[in-house]
This record gives C-alpha cells, sequence and structure tokens, in this order.
C-alpha cells in the first residue's frame, strides 16, 4: 500500500453518508494544502471506525492526516474501464482551528483491506464490478 501525509486547513467537512444494503459509510474531507500561490485541494475519505475521527472537524482547523492512497479498476455495461484513486485517512492530528487547538485523535492502522463498495455503480450489485 502506499501512504501519503496531507497537511493543510481543513475547507470543508462532508456529511457522513451511507452506501449499499450492507450499510457502508465514508465522511469526506477536503483539505487545503496549497502554498498560498496555488490551490492544491486534497478529499480524503474517513471510512469504517476512522469517521469518529473526524466527527470534530470543522472548517479553519489545521490538521495532519495519515491517510493510504487506493486505486481500483471499473468496467461499466459499455465495456468502457476507468480507474479511480482514493485517499483512506487512518489517523489524524488536529493542529488547532479557529477556536484553538483541539484534542488530538490517533491510532494506528487496521490491518484488514480496502473497503471496495462501489459508490460509482450503476446500482446493479451484479459480477461486472472488476476490482
Amino acid at each position: 500500500m502506499n501512504e501519503v501525509t496531507i497537511k493543510g486547513e481543513v475547507t470543508h467537512v462532508d456529511e457522513v453518508r451511507e452506501y449499499g444494503a450492507n450499510g457502508f459509510r465514508k465522511q469526506e474531507v477536503v483539505v487545503e494544502t496549497g502554498d498560498g500561490k496555488w490551490a492544491n485541494p486534497i478529499a480524503v475519505e474517513f471510512t469504517k471506525d476512522h469517521i469518529e475521527k473526524s466527527q470534530t472537524l470543522k472548517k479553519g482547523d489545521r490538521v495532519t492526516i495519515e491517510a493510504r492512497v487506493n486505486g481500483r479498476e471499473w468496467q461499466g455495461r459499455d465495456g468502457v474501464t476507468k480507474w479511480f484513486t482514493s485517499i483512506s485517512a487512518y489517523k489524524l492530528e488536529t493542529e488547532g482551528g479557529s477556536d484553538g487547538p483541539a484534542p488530538a485523535a490517533t491510532t494506528e492502522p487496521d490491518s484488514s483491506s480496502y473497503d471496495t463498495y462501489d459508490e460509482y455503480g450503476d446500482g446493479d450489485d451484479g459480477d461486472d464490478v472488476v476490482f
């Protein structure tokens, strides 16, 4: 697995969303990592047990996020193959935001493989999704 460290300011915290019959949950957080001259917003996903780490985040918080870069291939019914990349957080440190420092929330990554729920699928749970 490829791992990255993302440092910057939170610019958006999405609501927790649930997908599919199995109740796969995720919350997306956008972190601005640019140098002030160029914007570089990075969307980071908190999934499964890691969602609890993102619950207290708010716009303006300065964060350091440890994450895995995950890729997957998907082929639609039309035969067109697409590739998707996601950044899945497993560790979060809050350096303080507009309301002052917040407590750091950290844990080590779990040993399970990345959940392969296909949020980009067409709703068919058939065997045409390749991971």
